[in-house]
């Protein structure tokens, strides 16, 4: 039995992908949660085989590539997939070479994949969906920044400032003020603006946009996911039934949240 760790800051994503794990005879899940902090708490009192874990987590302090370069150098033996929608090759690069085992894009129909990369990464197996396959392929990305430094101008991106982005990382504050003037010795620039704007031409920092791009997606990956799951059902059972009527409510429910993040674009 492979014990395996959810962790997804949408809830339905979370229920979508533990109804579909819960068909596989081989895997158990023993944990979930919605929060970057408290996953780390669980990680350390209920190690899994696996962790499924997505990038972005609103309003939360997470940087992701030196999450999972921690719990790997404390948990080699975890396999880590990363379950999400970014589909930017720079993610990909980041996150395999910090130690995740596998990544799948949400939109590659995760629910007919996730079964095999949790298998896959809790052997040692590399796992990617083909949208991750096809970015990583596609990519001859040869960086100027260091990981760290690429770390640091992500969070910068999101708007933190040094102390916060010290915290996150773990590190004094006064190796974030050393790695910010290293970053703009390397890339030419005197702004934080101009350092992420660089950066992002050179593609060591993911497309602009990308953060917007992953906000509409999440309740569409949402919509796919209720649409797949209440298709199996109707395949399986030749009609839905009453009990289907709660997905059928949070199919609108997302569709309506996904109608006003569009709305709000024209802000």
């Amino acid at each position: 039995m492979i014990r395996v760790a959810l962790m997804d800051d949408h809830p339905l994503i979370l229920k979508i992908v533990r109804q579909e794990l819960a068909k596989e005879l081989d895997l158990r899940v023993i944990w979930e949660t919605t929060d970057a902090a408290q996953m780390i708490t669980l990680v350390n009192s209920r190690p899994p085989d696996a962790l499924v874990m997505d990038l972005s987590y609103t309003r939360q302090q997470f940087e992701p590539v030196a999450a999972v370069r921690d719990l790997k150098a404390r948990y080699p033996y975890m396999g880590i997939l990363v379950l999400t929608g970014h589909d930017d090759a720079v993610w990909i690069e980041e996150l395999l070479n910090a130690g995740a085992g596998g990544y799948v894009v949400k939109s590659d129909d995760f629910s007919l994949r996730l079964a095999d990369g949790i298998r896959a990464v809790t052997a040692g197996r590399m796992f990617l969906s083909p949208t991750a396959a096809a970015a990583l392929a596609s990519s001859r990305q040869k960086f100027t920044l260091t990981p760290r430094e690429r770390a640091i101008l992500r969070l910068a991106a999101e708007g933190h400032a040094n102390p916060e982005i010290a915290d996150m990382l773990g590190v004094a504050h006064g190796t974030i003020r050393n790695h910010i003037s290293n970053i703009y010795t390397k890339l030419g620039v005197d702004t934080r603006e101009a350092a992420v704007k660089a950066a992002q031409q050179l593609r060591e920092l993911p497309k602009p946009g990308a953060a917007v791009r992953h906000e509409l997606r999440t309740p569409l990956h949402a919509l796919i996911g209720l649409a797949r799951l209440l298709q199996s059902r109707l395949e399986r059972n030749g009609s839905l039934d009453a009990a289907d009527a709660e997905y059928l409510q949070q199919l609108i429910l997302e569709a309506e949240r996904l109608d006003g993040l569009i709305e709000g674009l024209k802000e």
